[in-house]
């Protein structure tokens, strides 16, 4: 089953990747992916969209809560 979301800015996405994979590289030693499953991602990516703080705030702080 592939589902796809319409994310309309894709730049903002990309950019939530970035910093979350460097943050559990950085934190952990290993990739996103060794950590959460790609729904898990999206589910992050919605709850940081959620919030109004910059991107590699949220991001040290939901690694730092995930491990």
């Amino acid at each position: 089953m592939i589902i796809e979301y319409d994310r309309g800015d894709d730049s903002l996405w990309q950019q939530f990747m970035d910093a979350l994979s460097d943050e559990f590289l950085k934190q952990t030693g290993f990739g996103i992916y060794a950590y959460l499953t790609p729904l898990e991602v999206d589910s992050a990516y919605q709850e940081f969209q959620q919030h109004q703080m910059p991107i590699h705030h949220f991001t040290h702080s939901y690694v730092r809560a995930y491990i």
